[in-house]
């Protein structure tokens, strides 16, 4: 398997500080980050926001990154790793996100329906669950 400098020199692209920076703090996140929060993590000098989204959107076509919809205004991003995929939960009323590992993760029929009804060969997924966390939860008020 091709490292992350090899894959952006074999695609023309420099593999420059920034770009190792955004995919280390991704890959040591536990929870997908917008890019302003990914921003914040990098040490000095920082790039300007522009340019973060701009790797982001590189790193996104070229399959190092994954892109996360919360149903937020904007995207949230995190490392891509083969096969392996993440659980999250996510709270509707104060925004907490949590990643989880369940026991046992079996979708082998939801996959098997999805390739007999679609032709569609799944090799990974990402699933979310929207509630409230135990700080919200029932009889709590909204924040």
């Amino acid at each position: 398997m091709k490292t992350a400098s090899e894959t952006f020199r074999s695609l023309g692209h420099p593999a420059t500080r920034g770009r190792g920076e955004i995919l280390r703090i991704l890959a040591e996140s536990p929870l997908p980050l917008s890019p302003r929060e990914i921003r914040e993590r990098i040490p000095d000098p920082k790039p300007d926001v522009s340019t973060v989204y701009r790797n982001l959107s590189l790193m996104l076509a070229i399959g190092l990154v994954r892109s996360v919809a919360l149903h937020e205004r904007s995207r949230r991003y995190e490392a891509a790793s083969d096969g392996a995929h993440r659980h999250r939960v996510v709270c509707r009323r104060c925004g907490r996100i949590e990643s989880f590992q369940p026991k046992r993760c079996d979708l082998s029929r939801i996959e098997s329906d999805i390739r007999g009804t679609l032709g569609f060969d799944v090799t990974d997924h990402s699933l979310e669950f929207f509630g409230a966390c135990a700080d919200c939860g029932p009889g709590k008020e909204k924040p």
